[in-house]
């Protein structure tokens, strides 16, 4: 439960914090270099976990279970071929 002397901004940061710093934690992980898109998806599944009432270690598990490694964002990263 926050303080009550913390603000929205406060609240808001720590949410990023969390959310980053488990992206993050999958690249570490799989040792593979950033990548925005890759990155997007993440960010994606994080935000729905953290809205579930997830905390950053649960995250930072589901995002590394769900997508192990980088050729899994790529198997599941649309075509052009299928987009057209």
């Amino acid at each position: 439960m926050p303080a009550p002397h913390e603000d929205d901004s406060e609240a808001h940061q720590d949410e990023e914090a969390i959310l980053l710093n488990a992206v993050l934690m999958w690249f570490r992980f799989y040792g593979v270099p950033f990548d925005e898109r890759t990155a997007d998806v993440l960010c994606e599944r994080a935000i729905l976990l953290y809205a579930e009432g997830r905390g950053q270690r649960y995250i930072e598990g589901d995002l590394i279970r769900t997508f192990s490694g980088l050729m899994a964002m790529r198997v599941n990263a649309p075509s052009s071929a299928l987009s057209h």
